[in-house]
């Protein structure tokens, strides 16, 4: 199972910095752990990041689940 890198009382935080994301294993099982936690993901990543067309996919089929924070 995979670990966030910090919980929050709302939130699993994913801190990735890359210029592209994909809706890789790691931040879907994260996501469906968020939603049973009735929390969301937190992915941070840098000024510069556009998600890949599979993690676009997948925000558009789950919107409540994940968020991006650039930074």
């Amino acid at each position: 199972m995979p670990r966030p890198d910090a919980e929050t009382a709302d939130a699993l935080v994913l801190v990735k910095y890359v210029a592209c994301l994909h809706a890789t294993r790691q931040v879907r099982a994260l996501a469906e752990r968020a939603a049973e936690a009735g929390k969301h993901l937190v992915l941070l990543v840098p000024r510069g990041f556009r998600p890949a067309t599979s993690l676009q996919l997948y925000m558009a089929n789950h919107p409540e689940r994940i968020v991006i924070e650039k930074r």
